[in-house]
């Protein structure tokens, strides 16, 4: 029995990691980490949060939120008004 990838439909135990080992992706199954991560960034998700479902106003408060950690990250913090 072949574990096929959820993605490609492509053996992901023939020994050719060229898209990545396997692994598991719930509910979907098994996958290479390349199909996966491709997956991920086509339906623009990070980490639970639906980037593409966000109205404007959440995408510039998240922008500016994300911004304003950069610059603390970075030492270069400027006052950024958020709203």
């Amino acid at each position: 029995m072949a574990l096929n990838c959820f993605f490609c439909s492509e053996c992901v135990v023939s020994g050719d990691n060229s898209k990545g080992r396997p692994l598991t992706v719930p509910p979907y199954g098994v996958a290479h980490t390349h199909c996966a991560e491709q997956d991920l960034m086509q339906k623009r998700l990070f980490r639970g949060l639906h980037i593409a479902d966000l109205d404007e106003k959440c995408f510039a408060e998240l922008k500016e939120m994300v911004l304003a950690e950069d610059n603390h990250r970075n030492g270069t913090s400027q006052e950024i008004d958020l709203f």
